[in-house]
């Protein structure tokens, strides 16, 4: 068994038989001996060696891994000797055997030698055998179908390769590949063409679109960089806030929702990563666009890549394990101790009015205090405080005031947002006829942000007073009343609680008036309809119907025998009947 030479041919690496690596290195001096002088020695030569590389490597695609005599006999044969290609002027020399000639199979490439904007047109006008000046006419034709011909010849530019070397030019158009027809490829493609009108006038717009498509790019270019490097110092000071340093500010909440410092800072970095690297990797691939950076590092992208998908599963890992801690809600119900007012009237108030709510506290205490919806996390003297409390005033069903505290709060398993739930401590203070609660509530200083919330339920017996302080805007929520006014516009005002609910005692009622005589939709036939007709709505005791009426027609009023018109005609027509 002979020696096997492991040999590199066209950047490929080959296990070659002994005697056939010195036929071959015999066969490739010859070669080199042919083409010393002739123009396009080197680009000839290794197109050469491409073409040979190519066809070993169809002789071991199998379990065959040695290139043997004979493979090397068969591919010098069908690339033809030097001697084969020699003037016809030796003509006293041996009769040589002939190059064996045939077509390849035709490739679909780009051909570059004839192209105007990326060799498209010319390349499928190579694989069709047909003139290129067709091809471009008809994706000229297909622009007219709202750019459809741009775009589909913007996608070939991208899938199509290129020819570039001498075999891929001779493989587009279905050429020999052999010795002779390279030499002669390398040679023709070195002389200058000659181009018809047509072709000029291609090439023409085809230059213009080149550079309009470098304009484009490099402005996309610029605002890739442009964006990636805005989002990139951002997240660069998030990082910095994370240390709390001047002019710098992260959501106070967030410190307070994760166990410890050290998760909290690690869950916020990857998430500053997870945001950071997608529009870094884009400020890069902007800088190569703009500065004609081919060559792209690897080193840089798997790096990238690398440390977002450590950030991802981090953040993942640590965002299952705190909202675990979310899962499951409970409350606890408390009556709170309170002074029955001699008077059957309480006036609600909160305490620290001016701090915690209202616009002005919201910016004044950017840097101090964070606002989710109506409330505020805040570490003050050691301890966790929030704002998230809410005051309801319903009727009660006994003769007295009660207050009902109910608690709030959030954990793994119910039991653990029960025992969290407890841990929540609320005051409030009362003085006669005046309550005041306090505007926030404690978190026990071993508990973490877990949804704590309080909910205050004043129950008002029938015939009962109350009044509700303006200080109360923001802490109450959604109370029922009679005459169906808003929260905002209930403070201030003193609320009769009756049968039926809290009765605006000192309410103007100018919103239902007609003439200044009070419109009521407070009786026991009160009803509201709406459909595809309009809205109608109607109430009143004691045989008094009154009603709104709202439709295509206009808007019709009726209070106390009194009706009010108004007409939908164009102008405004009121008629009193």
């Amino acid at each position: 068994m002979n020696k096997t030479v492991t040999v590199n041919i066209g950047g490929i690496v080959f296990h070659i038989d002994e005697n056939a690596y010195e036929r071959f290195k015999a066969y490739l001096e010859s070669i080199r001996l042919h083409f010393t002088t002739a123009e396009g020695r080197d680009e000839i030569m290794q197109d050469i060696e491409s073409r040979i590389a190519e066809m070993f490597q169809e002789k071991v695609k199998d379990s065959k891994q040695v290139i043997t005599l004979e493979d090397v006999e068969e591919v010098t044969l069908l690339m033809g000797r030097p001697e084969q290609f020699n003037d016809s002027d030796n003509s006293n020399e041996e009769k040589q055997e002939p190059i064996i000639e045939g077509k390849t199979q035709k490739r679909l490439f780009r051909n570059p030698d004839e192209k105007v904007v990326g060799g498209v047109c010319s390349g499928i006008a190579a694989y069709f055998d047909i003139d290129p000046v067709w091809i471009r006419l008809i994706f000229a034709g297909a622009l007219i179908f709202f750019g459809s011909g741009f775009l589909l010849y913007v996608i070939l530019w991208i899938i199509i390769p290129q020819a570039d070397s001498s075999v891929e030019k001779l493989k587009m158009r279905g050429e020999a590949v052999n010795v002779s027809s390279i030499e002669k490829n390398v040679q023709e493609g070195s002389k200058p063409k000659k181009d018809s009108f047509v072709s000029r006038f291609f090439e023409g717009v085809g230059t213009l679109f080149k550079y309009l498509f470098l304009f484009i790019g490099k402005l996309i270019a610029i605002i890739f960089l442009f964006i990636g490097l805005v989002i990139g110092v951002a997240m660069f000071f998030s990082i910095l806030a994370l240390f709390r340093l001047p002019g710098t500010h992260i959501p106070e909440f967030l410190r307070h929702v994760f166990p410890d410092g050290f998760q909290f800072g690690l869950a916020f970095i990857c998430a500053v990563l997870l945001i950071a690297i997608p529009f870094l990797m884009l400020a890069y691939a902007g800088a190569r666009m703009l500065f004609n950076i081919q060559k792209s590092s690897r080193v840089v992208g798997f790096t990238a890549l690398g440390l977002w998908l450590l950030a991802l599963v981090v953040c993942i890992v640590l965002g299952f394990k705190v909202g675990s801690e979310f899962s499951e809600s409970s409350s606890v119900r408390q009556i709170m101790p309170i002074t029955q007012p001699a008077s059957r009237s309480i006036v609600l108030e909160m305490e620290n009015k001016n701090e915690g709510h209202g616009e002005k506290k919201y910016y004044d205490n950017w840097g101090n205090e964070d606002w989710n919806g109506e409330f505020f996390l805040k570490m003050q003297d050691g301890q966790l405080k929030s704002g998230d409390i809410h005051l309801d005033v319903v009727k009660s069903t006994t003769d007295s005031f009660q207050l009902v505290q109910i608690l709030y709060a959030r954990g793994s398993s119910s039991k653990e947002a029960s025992d969290r739930a407890t841990h929540i401590s609320y005051s409030l203070s009362q003085f006669d006829s005046v309550m005041k609660f306090n505007n926030r509530f404690i978190i026990d200083k071993d508990e973490k942000y877990r949804g704590q919330k309080v909910q205050l339920l004043l129950k008002v017996p029938v015939g009962a007073k109350v009044y509700l302080d303006p200080s109360l805007d923001g802490f109450i929520y959604d109370i029922d009343n009679v005459q169906n006014i808003y929260d905002n516009d209930m403070l201030g005002k003193n609320w009769l609680m009756t049968e039926r609910g809290l009765t605006c005692i000192d309410c103007d009622g100018s919103e239902n008036t007609i003439d200044g005589e009070s419109v009521n939709f407070n009786g026991s036939n009160s009803r509201v309809k709406i459909d595809e007709n309009g809205v109608f709505i109607s109430g009143g005791d004691n045989g008094d119907e009154s009603f709104v009426k709202i439709d295509s027609n206009g808007v019709q009023i009726k209070s106390k025998g009194k009706t009010k018109t108004i007409k939908n005609d164009g102008d405004v027509n009121i008629e009193i009947k």
